[in-house]
């Protein structure tokens, strides 16, 4: 696009955090991930795009689409351990927990 790269940082709490940041938790080697103690909206105008997983072995990504619950699930390896969980918002960018 010949723009210069900047960087996103990720939002961590603001007055919207009960929408935009990822809530998780692990259970048998599956993390659980919901985007928002309030449930996102996943309206095809305002919808979280897709959420990351970063744990000390590597990265996973699931993509969610309008319409969809805000929610995934990834599997760990055994001794892995997350590290963070980021979100996007088409709207309101980044997102880590």
């Amino acid at each position: 696009c010949g723009e210069p790269m900047s960087e996103i940082i990720p939002g961590t709490t603001d007055a919207a955090v009960e929408k935009h940041v990822p809530v998780w938790t692990v259970e048998n080697g599956i993390v659980h991930v919901k985007v928002g103690s309030v449930e996102h909206p996943m309206l095809p105008e305002h919808y979280i795009e897709w959420v990351s997983l970063h744990t000390k072995q590597g990265n996973q990504r699931k993509e969610l689409h309008p319409g969809e619950k805000p929610e995934v699930c990834f599997a760990l390896c055994e001794g892995d351990e997350v590290e963070a969980v980021y979100a996007y918002c088409n709207l309101h960018s980044l997102w880590k927990a």
